[in-house]
């Protein structure tokens, strides 16, 4: 695969003057990519981005049964796309496989697809927790203690950039990556405590799966707002996890995850003590780690920035917060299938590239 970075390396020296269209003539070796459970919601959004990404070919879509991609997604360039059942995955494998999987099938299928050579980025909780237990919050025991190390935690843009020697990406959770994005600025400058920090915590129904179940018919969410997992969510040790890697702190904080009666997004209100009363020192941090980052909005202004309406279909992060006193009152919003899974695996397939994060993303050039 030397040659994707040979192609990221002349993206870049035109990165500031090209568009979108000279782009697509600088990767005409185009690495092939496919996707395992490419007919959940986040296997879908997924299929959606990479359809139109210029450094990649989208070659294979597999699901439990066979199916058609532009069916699916009523878009003629899915056409292309051959579509298999799981069961033929091993003998059609691309550079780079995707999995939108649930994680004991992730934890099945990454050594078999690693052990060939190619590279996977699983967007399931399969290879997520170092130090938890995976048969406390996943009900299964890890059997790939070895790749679960190996794993690279993939929070863009906090993640260490990927090397040519990443092979396995663990794309972040929904809720961990609302969460992270809007703590770690924060305690990495020992700006706000880290004890008696609150989360609570709000999704739409995709999140939960495209599957059936009683508690996701609209009958029962319409005009509802229903608390669920609470105190065994499994994005609860990776947010802790997430938080530790990255800033060194360790945090024990009461979290809450609640079903809202909408299809997408996810709004996360973070309440903690904050070591300043000054809000400028708030908003200096989010900005040494943001303001150069197009994917991140944030501000004070949360009557606009804390709208789901705002980030629903796009890869954004907006941060908003508001300090009374020593009280800091902090949003993040984003949308659980974009930032939250498919646009944030593009962003960690970008990096695996030597590309800006954005890249395939649908943002102007």
């Amino acid at each position: 695969m030397q040659y994707i970075f040979d192609n990221a390396n002349l993206f870049n020296n035109y990165a500031h003057t090209m568009n979108k269209k000279e782009a697509v003539h600088l990767f005409k070796n185009k690495i092939s990519v496919s996707i395992v459970g490419a007919r959940g919601y986040s296997g879908l959004e997924l299929s959606r981005l990479l359809l139109h990404h210029p450094a990649v070919e989208l070659t294979y879509a597999f699901a439990l049964r066979e199916f058609s991609l532009s069916e699916e997604l009523m878009e003629k360039k899915a056409e292309r796309v051959v579509c298999l059942s799981d069961d033929q995955l091993m003998n059609h494998l691309t550079d780079v496989v995707f999995l939108a999987t649930p994680p004991e099938v992730s934890l099945k299928l990454a050594p078999q697809i690693l052990s060939r050579g190619k590279r996977v980025i699983d967007l399931s909780g399969a290879f997520r927790l170092k130090k938890n237990d995976y048969q406390k919050w996943y009900h299964f025991e890890h059997t790939e203690k070895e790749w679960l190390q190996k794993a690279h935690y993939g929070l863009v843009p906090f993640a260490k950039p990927s090397t040519p020697e990443t092979l396995l990406i663990s794309n972040p959770g929904c809720f961990a990556t609302a969460v992270s994005m809007a703590l770690i600025p924060l305690l990495k400058r020992d700006l706000i405590q880290a004890e008696n920090i609150v989360i609570d915590a709000k999704s739409g129904t995709t999140g939960a799966g495209r599957k059936a179940a009683e508690n996701l018919l609209f009958s029962e969410v319409d005009g509802n707002c229903l608390p669920y997992r609470i105190g065994h969510h499994q994005h609860y040790p990776e947010i802790q996890e997430a938080v530790e890697l990255f800033t060194g702190k360790k945090i024990e904080p009461h979290f809450s995850t609640h079903l809202l009666p909408v299809k997408k997004g996810i709004l996360a209100s973070i309440y903690a003590q904050s070591k300043t009363t000054d809000l400028a020192l708030i908003e200096a941090a989010f900005a040494e780690d943001y303001e150069s980052n197009p994917l991140v909005t944030f501000g004070s202004n949360i009557a606009k920035l804390a709208k789901l309406s705002f980030v629903v279909g796009t890869p954004h992060t907006h941060l908003s917060y508001q300090l009374s006193g020593n009280k800091l009152y902090l949003f993040s919003t984003i949308d659980n299938l974009m930032k939250g899974a498919a646009s944030q695996a593009v962003s960690n397939l970008n990096r695996l590239l030597d590309l800006p994060e954005q890249f395939g993303l649908g943002l102007k050039e």
